[in-house]
């Protein structure tokens, strides 16, 4: 899940612009149908997830997937707008986790894992 977030964010700009665009000339409909293949993908991640206990399951999975949903473009508009500038997505996948359920300390260190993984295999 924190990959996903990450990789999203490098274009969650462009992406939250063109979902916006979509959302009001196309409809909602035709917004979720090219969205259906994530979507499935990150509700599946969820639902694995709380059963191992990872994400809370106070909400079934296609239920929170959905709020996740709404939140990266929130995020994405308020970095845009530049109050708090999260160049790498580091708050951003944290603060994704945490609304999934997975404590701050350890959303923040599993991002932070995540970020060194990469950067380490971009300098191999």
């Amino acid at each position: 899940m924190t990959r996903m977030v990450l990789a999203a964010w490098t274009v969650s700009d462009h992406c939250r612009m063109l979902i916006t665009l979509g959302r009001r000339h196309l409809g909602e409909d035709e917004i979720r149908t090219p969205l259906a293949p994530a979507r499935a993908e990150a509700v599946a991640t969820l639902r694995r997830g709380q059963r191992e206990g990872v994400f809370a399951d106070h909400l079934p999975a296609p239920v929170l997937a959905q709020a996740l949903e709404a939140l990266m473009p929130a995020l994405a508009e308020e970095n845009a707008a530049c109050p708090w500038a999260d160049p790498t997505g580091e708050a951003a996948a944290t603060a994704f986790l945490v609304a999934a359920g997975v404590a701050p300390p350890r959303a923040a260190l599993q991002v932070q894992e995540v970020i060194g993984r990469v950067q380490a295999a971009g300098d191999g």
